[in-house]
């Protein structure tokens, strides 16, 4: 996995996969946790939104591939705009910790909460 992006409009649903390998074959260990993060800036200690594989956030398809859905309540209070993020893999037992950089791009779009009643 290489740094990503993910541009989306603010307060929609979006489910995201991800894939975890080493040189193209999928790491074949269980990941003690594995966070997506959600910033302003990386020297920002405080995020905005993180999704976690310990809160059972993020999921576990096999072959390495993991998944994470990004809901309306996570980004409706954020401003149009682009953000730092980050997803972190952590296995104690194999000391692995590897984070992968990406931007979170939030647009606006024009049908909003009240025009779909």
């Amino acid at each position: 996995m290489a740094n990503f992006s993910i541009t989306m409009p603010r307060g929609d649903i979006r489910k995201v996969q991800f894939r975890v390998t080493n040189d193209g074959v999928p790491y074949d260990v269980e990941f003690d946790d594995i966070y997506f993060t959600v910033k302003q800036a990386f020297n920002k200690t405080e995020y905005l939104f993180q999704k976690r594989k310990s809160r059972d956030e993020i999921l576990e398809l096999g072959d390495g591939t993991f998944q994470f859905v990004i809901d309306p309540s996570d980004t409706d209070g954020l401003k149009i705009a682009s953000y730092v993020c980050d997803i972190e893999v952590v296995s104690l037992e194999n000391e692995i910790k590897q984070t992968f950089t990406g931007t979170l791009k939030l647009t606006d779009e024009a049908t909003h909460a009240a025009n779909e009643g």
